[in-house]
């Protein structure tokens, strides 16, 4: 609380709003520990990145108070749909299993909210202004790209002895290449 005296109140918030960020990182990092001993498995990209998305998603809805109209509008939507999809996994995963053919679209439930999502994202893109949007464009197609070829190229290193390619694997590989893309079309037109 002493650091926090001779700051404006829109510092204090953002200040405020990283504790809650690292606070909500670690207590869902231990209880994902917890639960899926992922750290006796050596799931440490699972360890690292799952909390870490949520903990963004609660620090950017206790930052909406700040944000300019567009990214509020647009927050507001992913923050909805990521908290329906954690919904839909929840729901999933505490239900019993229905007989075969309906344990098929039980499985849909979790990727509805990411359609929407999706389609979130695109309309962001589709919104901002065309210096933003050549950036997000160049950057999603840098990602998908890396990602295609880290993932190809994976066989040739699985077959040397590396350990099996998980599937969320290839999601975060694609956040990590989008942002170095983001990183690198940003410096290109700033």
């Amino acid at each position: 609380m002493l650091y926090t005296i001779g700051m404006d109140a829109k510092t204090r918030w953002y200040c405020w709003s990283a504790v809650a960020g690292v606070a909500t990182y670690v207590l869902l990092a231990l209880e994902l520990n917890r639960e899926l001993h992922c750290w006796a498995k050596k799931d440490f990209l699972t360890m690292f990145f799952f909390p870490l998305g949520i903990a963004v998603l609660v620090s950017t809805a206790i930052n909406l108070k700040y944000m300019p109209p567009l990214v509020k509008k647009y927050s507001k939507r992913m923050i909805l749909g990521m908290v329906a999809y954690m919904l839909g996994l929840d729901l999933v995963n505490h239900l019993s299993m229905p007989p075969a053919p309906y344990k098929y679209l039980l499985a849909l439930v979790p990727v509805l909210p990411l359609i929407y999502v999706c389609f979130t994202v695109i309309r962001y893109i589709a919104d901002a202004d065309e210096m933003w949007r050549k950036i997000y464009m160049e950057a999603w197609a840098f990602s998908g790209i890396a990602t295609g070829f880290t993932c190809f190229s994976y066989l040739f290193v699985r077959d040397l002895g590396a350990p099996e390619f998980r599937a969320e694997w290839a999601f975060y590989i694609m956040w990590a290449y989008f942002l170095i893309g983001k990183f690198f079309s940003w410096r290109r037109y700033r």
